[in-house]
């Protein structure tokens, strides 16, 4: 009984110094919930998942909806867009079962740089986010009813 006593505290113990080097990494202050105040001693605090460009649903994106993404492009340099709006697409059973997205998504940007982007129309550009990090894009402009237009990104 001795051994598997001083095992379970070996165990637990490991557990305590894992959680407590993740909570030292950089990226895990910003993404933590709750204040530090509602942490209790010996409870490690919940750490929010982020988003990843390759597999994110517009429920997990949604959170991101308000917040700013740089773009770098090569003829115009960078751009800053706001995420104004994200649609998600209904697939359906004809969805391919090997794609890491569950549902499509395109997310709409809009800015007041925008223009030589949507003067572009369309291309490939580099879009970062502190959270999400960096992926290359392919981005569109699409045309407002009232006009003007926004900027796309299908996820799918």
């Amino acid at each position: 009984m001795g051994v598997l006593n001083s095992l379970s505290r070996r165990a637990v113990l490991a557990g305590q110094a894992a959680l407590a080097g993740l909570a030292a990494l950089p990226g895990a202050a910003m993404a933590r919930t709750g204040s530090a105040a509602q942490v209790t001693e010996g409870v490690a605090p919940v750490v929010a998942k982020a988003p990843r460009w390759h597999d994110a649903t517009a429920e997990e994106l949604a959170s991101l909806v308000g917040e700013r993404f740089r773009v770098s492009t090569k003829a115009h340099g960078d751009v800053v867009l706001k995420l104004v709006a994200l649609e998600q697409g209904a697939s359906g059973p004809a969805r391919p079962g090997d794609l890491a997205r569950r549902e499509s998504v395109t997310a709409l940007f809009d800015s007041p740089d925008a223009g030589p982007l949507v003067a572009d129309g369309d291309g490939l550009h580099r879009v970062w986010h502190p959270r999400m990090g960096a992926a290359d894009l392919y981005m569109t402009a699409v045309p407002r009813r009232h006009g003007g237009a926004d900027i796309a990104i299908v996820l799918n």
